[in-house]
């Protein structure tokens, strides 16, 4: 394609489909963005959070992300059957000065079953549509170029069929968890987790004789966190594992997560804190931090980019909101 863009990034967007999701740091809040599986794996019953991502900043504020999250855990009272997570997901993703966007609508439902009071196995099924569309008001084109001037009632002699298009998305995902930290006032807590996205490759191709399927994005989530004895603090290692076609990531994420319940200052606003720093390889280094005062947590975290692009003083943002309660008073399978 015979393009000049002001952006050479999106470019590469543009012409190669098989670009990376839009990803976060916040573990907390999307877990069940990276698998359905996770869906009711909360504090409590209920769970509605947002995470908002400022990327690149230092480039105009052109790559912005939004992304709401709700869920829902429907207890069952029946030890010969397991509990019901319903999830409902909202994205928007903004880039570059065409304002390449790509809005995401999905609901999920997982059923988890539990073995015995520290096993339990889940498995989610995804369901959505995914949108993308372009401004082409921004756009320029090397044919509009008179020779002196760039000339935009010049013809573009572009193929592009349609600046906008909405295609339906599906996907699956299992896990595993363990947790004895209920049965023990020091315990462990470990989860596992696989899962594929976009599992019917939707088209997603702006010219008319294009063929670009969306691939399949595959997540491996590893997540722990162990008290450490006789004290009010636990560690909390994760890892992330992404892979869509060519593209690939790993982040790996190391907290400290600071119970103040279990401590002499107990009674206050605060119940947790917790600090940490995040690995994405060959890309970022991450600090993140957050608090939690009753139902609401906010964690505040900020890309130090190592990469190619680091010379230009790119980094990123990322605010993530959530608030918990309690909407059943009993539950017999409590997940977490």
């Amino acid at each position: 394609m015979r393009t000049i863009f002001f952006n050479l990034w999106f470019l590469l967007l543009l012409i190669n489909s098989t670009a990376q999701d839009m990803h976060f740091v916040n573990q907390e809040i999307t877990k069940s963005f990276h698998n359905p599986s996770y869906v009711g794996h909360n504090e409590k019953d209920f769970m509605i959070g947002m995470i908002y991502r400022d990327q690149w900043s230092e480039m105009e504020k052109l790559y912005k992300t939004y992304s709401l999250f709700g869920e829902l855990l429907l207890p069952n009272k029946s030890r010969r059957s397991g509990d019901l997570g319903i999830g409902l997901l909202i994205s928007r993703d903004n880039a570059g000065y065409v304002r390449l966007g790509t809005n995401q609508v999905g609901l999920t439902i997982a059923y988890h079953t539990k073995l015995n009071d520290e096993n339990s196995f889940s498995g989610g099924i995804y369901g959505g549509i995914l949108n993308q569309h372009l401004l082409q008001d921004n756009m320029k084109w090397d044919s509009q170029y008179n020779g002196i001037y760039y000339d935009a009632a010049l013809s573009s002699n572009e193929n592009i069929a349609s600046y906008n298009f909405t295609k339906p998305d599906m996907g699956a995902g299992l896990s595993y968890t363990f947790n004895n930290r209920k049965q023990k006032s020091d315990g462990f807590l470990l989860q596992a987790g696989f899962s594929m996205f976009h599992l019917n490759k939707p088209e997603m191709s702006y010219t008319s004789d294009g063929t670009d399927k969306l691939n399949i994005r595959q997540v491996f989530h590893l997540n722990g966190i162990y008290d450490i004895p006789r004290s009010i603090v636990a560690v909390n290692p994760t890892i992330v594992f992404m892979s869509q076609g060519p593209s690939k990531e790993l982040l790996m994420s190391l907290r400290g997560i600071f119970d103040i319940t279990k401590s002499s200052l107990k009674g206050g606003n605060i119940q947790k804190l917790w600090a940490g720093f995040n690995y994405r390889i060959k890309d970022a280094v991450i600090a993140e931090i957050g608090i939690q005062s009753y139902n609401v947590a906010i964690s505040f975290a900020y890309d130090w980019t190592i990469s190619t692009l680091k010379a230009k003083g790119i980094g990123a943002f990322e605010l993530g909101l959530k608030y918990n309660l309690s909407m059943f008073k009993s539950s017999s399978n409590r997940l977490l």
